[in-house]
């Protein structure tokens, strides 16, 4: 699975992770950095006065696999 991981620096200035699941993977970088700016500037998520999102840091896209250990693969119920 690939998801979309956006950084940002808050206003306390620590670094916050928003994780996006099912992303288009064809995003060009002008894409993510319009979409960040406007998630940094509708100012929507906001705790105890901080601003979780003020602004953008950095952008990632994040592969995960999953590899079986032990046990047997779950068949489906027919």
């Amino acid at each position: 699975m690939k998801a979309l991981e956006l950084s940002f620096k808050g206003s306390d200035l620590r670094i916050k992770h928003l994780r996006l699941k099912y992303v288009n993977t064809d995003l060009t970088t002008d894409d993510v950095q319009k979409l960040m700016n406007e998630i940094a500037a509708a100012k929507l998520f906001n705790k105890d006065g901080v601003d979780l999102y003020a602004t953008p840091v950095r952008a990632d896209i994040i592969e995960t696999t999953k590899t079986n250990l032990l046990g047997d693969t779950v068949t489906p119920a027919v």
